[in-house]
């Protein structure tokens, strides 16, 4: 046989072999339905993009313990945010460009969700965030939904507690000066002087910030009856330890965020008796059946977002079996088939905005513990 022959058998060889190999590799893509999620899993924000990631991961398992999701196993593929808005874009890009995902699980941090929507909304990709709180994010688009309650809300929430039931007329707001920060100073601000109070002061400070001295200083001299704080896991902690160190001695109202066994770790008999607005909890048995299953799994309570990162899968699975198809527009389809969900995290349904409207009440650290008021 001579050279050339060889070549042709080489060359037929190597065609016979992409051939397979495209093959294997369409009937694995068919075998799975890969979903994208991109959470803070370093970073200011990591605690809730951990505790997110496990719900999540729970939800995958026993969702393809049970035959997966129209025949196919459920996949995630993560990518890290790391709580920056231009990491979530990357983020997003990849997971479209490479993963070829339809849906998103997107993050607690409301400037991630904002910087990723306007691409979701042009490629039709839902994207479904387990905790990102702006009221901006109610008109981003249809493609994009939210398992958390607004602040809108949520500030509304805390106005009224503070007005009706602590009976004060003066309030001071310590923030985070970003998306998240400033949506709920606005809202809580307005609905407090709706209501007849008044905000005397009112202090942002820089995301991952370590001193926040001065503005508590500043919050002290303004004689404020109590104290609005907003702001994350990391520095929250930090503020309640220097408030107290100061000598600041009126009541403390904070946001969801406070529910996080961490934040009584790291601030200790400083964040005694601080309040916040939550989710009224559920009984239901298949609630218990979460607590359950994720302790048997992990060795350890649920940490704050590992419900709605379980609920996130859930619902989009649901949404993919009630639509029976799994383009962005078919998921978003289903999504708001779903009616009166009954998620652990609460019962939803979508409204025209992608917001869901779960029941709040009043959390506070007594002893050491979230208990309810």
């Amino acid at each position: 046989m001579n050279k050339k022959a060889w070549i042709w058998i080489a060359v037929a060889i190597l065609a016979a072999l992409a051939i397979a190999l495209v093959w294997m590799v369409s009937h694995q893509d068919a075998a799975v339905l890969k979903i994208g999620a991109t959470l803070p899993l370093s970073g200011d924000a990591a605690v809730w993009g951990k505790n997110t990631q496990e719900g999540i991961d729970l939800a995958v398992e026993e969702i393809n313990a049970s035959g997966g999701v129209l025949g196919r196993n459920l996949v995630i593929a993560y990518e890290d945010t790391k709580a920056l808005p231009k990491e979530g874009v990357t983020a997003y890009r990849k997971l479209v460009a490479v993963d070829r995902v339809q849906a998103i699980i997107d993050d607690s941090v409301s400037g991630v969700t904002l910087a990723m929507a306007p691409l979701a909304q042009r490629d039709q990709v839902v994207i479904l965030a387990t905790g990102a709180t702006a009221p901006k994010i109610s008109d981003a688009g249809k493609y994009i939904f939210r398992i958390w309650n607004s602040d809108a809300y949520e500030g509304q929430v805390a106005a009224d507690y503070a007005f009706d039931n602590l009976d004060l007329h003066s309030m001071a707001i310590l923030y985070v000066n970003n998306e998240y920060g400033k949506g709920l100073e606005q809202v809580f601000r307005a609905r407090f002087r709706e209501r007849g109070g008044k905000v005397s002061i009112s202090e942002g400070f820089a995301q991952s910030a370590t001193d926040m001295r001065t503005q508590i200083t500043k919050i002290i001299a303004s004689a404020a009856d109590g104290l609005y704080v907003v702001g994350y896991p990391k520095e929250i902690p930090i503020a309640l330890r220097q408030a107290k160190e100061l000598g600041l001695s009126v009541p403390l109202l904070g946001t969801v965020a406070m529910q996080d066994p961490q934040l009584i770790k790291s601030a200790g008999d400083a964040a005694e008796g601080l309040m916040f607005p939550y989710p009224k909890s559920l009984t239901a048995q298949h609630v218990s059946r979460f607590s359950q299953a994720f302790q048997n799994r992990y060795g350890k309570e649920p940490g704050i977002t590992a419900d709605v990162g379980y609920d996130a899968v859930k619902m989009l699975a649901k949404a993919i079996e009630l639509s029976g198809g799994i383009t962005g527009e078919e998921i978003m389809t289903g999504l708001n088939m779903l009616q009166d969900y009954p998620g652990v995290s609460g019962t939803m349904t979508f409204d025209e905005n992608g917001d869901v409207h779960k029941p709040m009440g009043i959390k506070v650290v007594n002893g050491g513990q979230f208990r309810w008021k």
